[in-house]
């Protein structure tokens, strides 16, 4: 929006799946999650050996007392201690475990030796395998999650997890923790963490790991991943007022991901001081960039919620800051959280006035800005090297027409930009004006993707030479005029955007 030239679970619960027994040969699915302990048995181990997996003792890295993998040590699921077993198989083909050398060894993984699991061609979109622990798990205290280290071939690799309390399926008073998830950003060692919900209570009900790597992946080419150090972990911070979800509102849960901030605007008054920042400050001296004809204030005209909605409201007044007089007021709102990776989802009803310029965007929070809330503690590289994600630009005169785009520095430090102009009638939606609608941003460390009602607006591939690899803030604001905003009526008064939620998924 703001050109300064010019101007991203874990966990989601899967409702059909049916839980499974794991033995080899059966075909039901599983839900899974967390992490396995240190073994205390050497290479030489036979099929008749008893394994040893405590995750009691702390992290389970691989390096030393390694398990025997083969195909003889494979215990039946009787789901006694020390057991461990694969399931998804097709007749002969089904994944294997084994040690190996570690792929990439760098400053997320330096270990020599790690664990390859390998799923061949053909396997079921469900195939995984499970340990049963020595122990029922006991949580330290504040370590109410499991992670570990994975290893993906690309972005985007769906991991489910599973505790399950190590009792065959259909006992009557099985517990488990519920499917938990969470997705590849990366193709190389990153840290997966799943949070363990309390359910029945987190001690001493678990001794059963499940997992499966490929979730949901259908006839795939094999593939190889590698896991090491599993261990309890600190858990991913959830944000969430609950209070402020209304009862009738249904949040929605995605595959992959948590929800981690909020703001429902149930409540009255101004927006929130703890997850809001008003930014009125001009960031040039003589006002705002791209020629916008308003000032920015922090009044409850122009920015206030009621009826379950913030309002962003432009105004038709003459109004002085610091001895610039402008025509129009509104309001320009930076997030507090901020956040690298996830998933963005913006509910919002656009102005129908001509010359009114909308957005939903995010900006590095290391950009050198006067007057944003994250300032130069961060750092302050300057615009465009900071980054920015415009979610949705509305069209000042022609009200159907939205744009989403990304722009970053070239080598030369120059502005580059990509991004798609979208009549959303094309997708059709009738009326963003009068109607309620999503606008939604999914960015990983592979790919970024811009959503109105979860239909596809443009993509964009995150490498070196698109470095969004740093975290942002949302911003949200109505400008007036400029350059997108265009010429304003005569006749106009006033005009808002409305938006109904705000929600960060990690």
């Amino acid at each position: 929006m703001k050109k300064i030239s010019l101007y991203f679970p874990y966990f989601f619960i899967v409702y059909f799946l049916q839980l499974f027994s794991c033995s080899e040969t059966e075909s039901s699915s599983s839900n899974i999650i967390s992490t396995l302990p240190e073994n205390n048995l050497n290479s030489t181990s036979t099929a008749s050996e008893i394994l040893s997996f405590n995750l009691n003792e702390g992290i389970i890295s691989f390096e030393d007392n390694l398990v025997n993998f083969s195909e003889q040590n494979i215990q039946p699921d009787n789901r006694s201690s020390g057991n461990w077993g694969r399931f998804g198989g097709i007749g002969s083909i089904n994944l294997s475990l084994e040690y190996d050398e570690n792929p990439n060894i760098d400053n997320i993984n330096n270990s020599t030796k790690v664990i390859k699991i390998n799923e061949p061609s053909g396997i079921q979109s469900w195939a995984g395998f499970y340990f049963v622990l020595e122990e029922k798990i006991k949580f330290p205290e504040g370590k109410e999650a499991i992670s570990f280290q994975f290893y993906s071939p690309k972005p985007g690799h769906k991991v489910l997890l599973k505790l399950e309390d190590g009792l065959p399926n259909g006992t009557q008073g099985k517990k488990s923790t519920g499917d938990l998830f969470a997705i590849t950003t990366t193709s190389g060692w990153e840290t997966l963490i799943f949070n363990i919900p309390e359910f029945d209570g987190r001690n001493n009900v678990y001794n059963t790991i499940t997992i499966i790597l490929g979730y949901e992946v259908s006839n795939q080419s094999e593939v190889n991943y590698y896991m090491d150090n599993i261990q309890f972990s600190n858990p991913i911070q959830i944000i969430v007022d609950q209070s402020n979800i209304d009862a009738s509102e249904q949040v929605t849960r995605y595959s992959g991901y948590q929800l981690v901030w909020n703001d429902e605007f149930n409540y009255d008054g101004a927006p929130m001081d703890d997850k809001w920042h008003h930014q009125v400050i001009p960031i040039f001296e003589s006002g705002w960039a791209n020629n916008e004809k308003q000032h920015y204030t922090n009044r409850i005209e122009n920015s206030y919620v009621s009826n379950g909605t913030l309002k962003i409201v432009a105004k038709n007044e003459i109004y002085d800051y610091k001895g610039i007089t402008k025509s129009y007021t509104s309001a320009r709102l930076n997030s507090k959280f901020d956040f690298q990776y996830g998933r963005i989802d913006v509910r919002a009803k656009l102005p129908k006035s001509a010359g009114s310029w909308p957005a939903i965007w995010t900006m590095g929070t290391n950009v050198g800005e006067i007057g944003n809330y994250h300032g130069d503690q961060e750092g302050s590289v300057g615009w465009p090297k900071c980054g920015e994600i415009d979610i949705m630009e509305q069209n000042g005169s022609n009200k159907q027409i939205l744009y989403g785009t990304f722009h970053w520095a070239d080598n030369s430090s120059q502005q580059a930009s990509y991004g798609l102009t979208k009549d959303v009638n094309s997708l059709g939606i009738t009326d963003v004006t009068d109607e309620f609608h999503l606008y939604s941003l999914e960015w990983t460390s592979g790919i970024l993707r811009i959503y109105v009602d979860n239909l596809l607006v443009c993509e964009i591939m995150n490498n070196d030479s698109v470095p969004f690899d740093n975290p942002h803030y949302l911003i949200l604001n109505v400008a007036m005029g400029g350059t997108l905003g265009g010429d304003i009526p005569g006749d106009f008064i006033q005009d808002s955007m409305e938006i109904d939620f705000v929600r960060f998924y990690k």
